[in-house]
């Protein structure tokens, strides 16, 4: 790892503790610290729990990565996502790969730059997410936990869909003259709405009906 140092500025910090053998949805919990390089960051600011999740905003960019550690000794699958945008740590959420293409990620009801930054915003700092489960925890169920977590704090409402897009076109010469014929391909996409227009939605479908 590098040992480059990294200020950072106070932020604020969401803790939601986490039950051995039942996940429970609790209020997030705010403390304001400082510290020196993001791992350290992390690793300062765990709880005394056993079982918990953490979301940190850093305030300066740092080296990304991500770490996934099962201890037996002391029952602990420990999941580690180091300084990543919001759309990465739902990506990993939801099983799809880091190259996942941008173009396929839709944003509804929100700024697109807050959770997909442009090339121009692209060294902006990111995001720390830790969660701690018992070690025989399925990689389903954390990833589960993870998206819930996410979700709650964003007040997003994410999900994989298979959309119908125009993949390209050609021109078609027919007796009459020439048009153009659109080609449809299914695409997977990730699309994330805001859970205002959700319910907007929802609200608009039971007057309908």
């Amino acid at each position: 790892m590098s040992e480059k140092r990294v200020s950072f500025t106070k932020k604020p910090i969401m803790v939601t503790d986490l039950p051995e053998c039942l996940f429970k949805r609790f209020d997030p919990k705010f403390r304001y610290v400082t510290t020196l390089s993001a791992l350290r960051y992390v690793k300062g600011e765990r709880p005394s729990q056993r079982y918990y999740s953490l979301l940190i905003h850093l305030s300066e960019p740092s080296d990304s990565f991500s770490l996934v550690v099962r201890n037996e000794a002391i029952d602990v699958l420990r999941i580690s996502l180091i300084n990543m945008k919001i759309y990465e740590i739902y990506l990993f959420a939801l099983a799809l790969p880091a190259d996942f293409p941008v173009s396929q990620i839709m944003v509804l009801g929100e700024d697109r730059e807050r959770f997909i930054p442009n090339e121009e915003k692209e060294n902006t700092p990111g995001y720390c997410y830790e969660l701690t489960v018992p070690a025989k925890t399925e990689r389903e169920e954390y990833q589960q936990r993870i998206l819930n977590d996410l979700n709650k704090h964003f007040k997003l409402d994410v999900r994989i869909e298979k959309l119908t897009v125009v993949k390209d076109s050609r021109k078609v010469v027919k007796m009459t003259g020439e048009s153009t014929e659109l080609i449809w391909a299914e695409q997977l996409t990730m699309v994330m709405k805001a859970k205002a227009a959700v319910e907007k939605n929802q609200e608009f479908i039971l007057q309908k009906n």
